[in-house]
């Protein structure tokens, strides 16, 4: 687990992938990496529902992204600052689908 030294808090994303229409995106693969770029902090799979969780390694800026074989990519920027987790939603576009 990753925690902020002597807090006891994790510093944890969790969420879902969704398409458009907000069907769950069952192994999408959801990373974490710094703003600046580089190499991949944390990955993980997104469950049946398509709930997942990554870990940063400290506070910080990050960008989360979860992609998708079918629809893409999504991105998103986000901060932790030891606090509750963050919780995030992607929702992926469908190609050619009407939503309201």
């Amino acid at each position: 687990m990753t925690e902020l030294a002597g807090t006891g808090e994790e510093l944890v994303v969790r969420g879902w992938v969704r398409d458009s229409l907000g069907v769950a995106l069952p192994r999408a693969v959801v990373t974490l990496s710094a703003v600046d770029g580089g190499r991949s902090l944390d990955k993980a799979r997104s469950g049946a529902d398509g709930a997942f969780e990554v870990r940063a390694p400290d506070v910080g800026d990050y960008v989360l992204a979860a992609f998708s074989p079918q629809l893409g990519e999504q991105s998103v920027e986000i901060r932790l600052d030891g606090g509750r987790p963050v919780e995030v939603e992607f929702m992926i576009d469908v190609p050619g689908a009407v939503t309201e």
